[in-house]
């Protein structure tokens, strides 16, 4: 018998990753070949978004129903911003072709509500909206502003993320069916059965960094991690703390399944 001299290839896990609004998958950039190396991503532009500008899906039925077209096994899915919100609707339609969830600088609720006040006023939301109807390419230009303020040092990141951007606008319709989910979309009550892992930045303007004690309250099992420095963009503008996040979250995992 002879024994093969070849290296052992282990599958990588698949990882589905999910942008945020005004936004294409060029947003994580910065993450690309470290993540490559520990998974088997897909990059998915959202309908109306990026390479898939021209798809139209004008309201969360279905867009959950065009994401799923992209999910071939259980995946591991990362959503940021309004992916997380878009990855919370995959959990409660669709929890059995999930394997675990990161949620990036998201909430079960962007809108400001009575007894959820650690969220985005409703005047905001508006007023992207109302911008749209003027100018798309200063509404996202402002928007991305937004997403860096507080951040230090990052002027040379922003005028990047700008130029990756606006060179393939997002279609105006998917970009107001993203703001009406950003306004309407309440998963408070979403039950997940999945191991999930929470990253927050200490200085993003649009989600509060005090979401994170409702968090601890609405899920008391998930891991919660806050990258102090960072703004709405921690994958961006703090890579490195980012995946030592990632990494840990799924050796954590990985070593407790393997002990039962």
């Amino acid at each position: 018998m002879t024994l093969s001299t070849e290296p052992s290839t282990i599958p990588k896990d698949p990882l589905l990753v999910l942008h945020g609004w005004g936004m294409n998958s060029a947003v994580w950039e910065p993450i690309v070949n470290p993540l490559e190396t520990k998974f088997q991503v897909t990059w998915l532009d959202l309908p109306g978004y990026g390479q898939h500008k021209t798809v139209r899906a004008k309201n969360l039925d279905e867009i959950v129903t065009w994401i799923l077209t992209h999910i071939k096994a259980p995946t591991h899915i990362m959503g940021w911003s309004l992916g997380g919100l878009l990855l919370q609707a995959l959990i409660q339609q669709h929890p059995q072709r999930i394997k675990r969830v990161i949620m990036v600088t998201t909430t079960p609720c962007f809108s400001q509500q009575e007894q959820w006040k650690n969220a985005m006023p409703q005047a905001i939301l508006n007023q992207f909206a109302n911008n749209l109807t003027n100018n798309c390419e200063t509404t996202i230009k402002r928007f991305i502003t937004l997403q860096f303020l507080g951040v230090k040092g990052t002027k040379r990141l922003q005028n990047n993320l700008i130029h990756h951007i606006l060179k393939t606008l997002p279609d105006k319709k998917a970009l107001n069916t993203g703001l009406t989910l950003l306004k309407t979309k309440d998963y408070r009550k979403l039950v997940i059965p999945h191991q999930q892992l929470w990253i927050l930045g200490g200085k993003d303007r649009l989600i509060p960094i005090k979401l994170h004690k409702d968090l601890s309250f609405l899920h008391p099992e998930a891991t919660i991690k806050i990258i102090s420095e960072a703004g709405h963009l921690p994958f961006i503008t703090h890579p490195q703390q980012f995946m030592v996040i990632i990494q840990q979250f799924f050796d954590v995992n990985m070593s407790s399944k393997l002990k039962r």
